[in-house]
């Protein structure tokens, strides 16, 4: 699945994250399962409030995280104010978003995927491919989407390939395998 990052309510974007979806609801008494688009569902118990919005429209609603725990790649969250099923049920495909602010510190070798779009992919020969337009997920691990010069490049955002990342200078430089450019022309 292509997670578009851009959130359809205009003054909320570049403050928030899309972190998730409400897959559907859990029990009786209001739960919902969320589908965590990084792999690990557990940082859902570090946050403190989600914002969520429904696909059919741009508006938005702050719930607080009550509980959570994990069930394989799913959260599944107790949220304030959602006490039922058919609360619950409204809720179903809603995207989950995080204020930026509330996500945990990394390691300095470490990045969150929204800190790499838009900028600019090179190869170590210099060769400029475009900018980080998307990600998506396969099992095995997340694909970069890079645009540019009419091209539309998927390069696998494993550490074997990303060889610098300069936030600052706004480049990711890679070292692609044999083949794999062409395979994206």
């Amino acid at each position: 699945m292509v997670r578009n990052p851009k959130l359809l309510n205009p003054e909320m974007q570049g403050d928030y994250v899309m972190i998730g979806e409400i897959a559907k609801p859990h029990g009786i008494k209001g739960e919902v399962k969320v589908y965590s688009y990084s792999d690990r569902p557990e940082n859902f118990k570090n946050y403190k409030q989600i914002v969520l919005q429904k696909h059919s429209d741009s508006g938005t609603e702050t719930y607080k995280v009550v509980k959570s725990r994990e069930q394989g790649k799913l959260a599944i969250l107790e949220l304030e104010g959602v006490r039922s099923r058919d609360a619950a049920e409204a809720l179903q495909g809603s995207t989950v978003w995080l204020l930026k602010g509330d996500f945990q510190q990394l390691d300095s070798d470490e990045y969150y995927l929204h800190q790499l779009e838009n900028l600019m992919v090179v190869t170590e020969t210099g060769h400029e491919l475009g900018r980080v337009t998307a990600f998506f997920s396969t099992p095995a691990h997340d694909i970069m989407v890079v645009t540019g010069k009419g091209h539309e490049y998927m390069i696998p955002a494993k550490a074997d390939i990303i060889r610098h990342i300069d936030e600052q200078g706004g480049k990711i430089t890679i070292l692609p395998p044999a083949g794999l450019l062409d395979i994206n022309k």
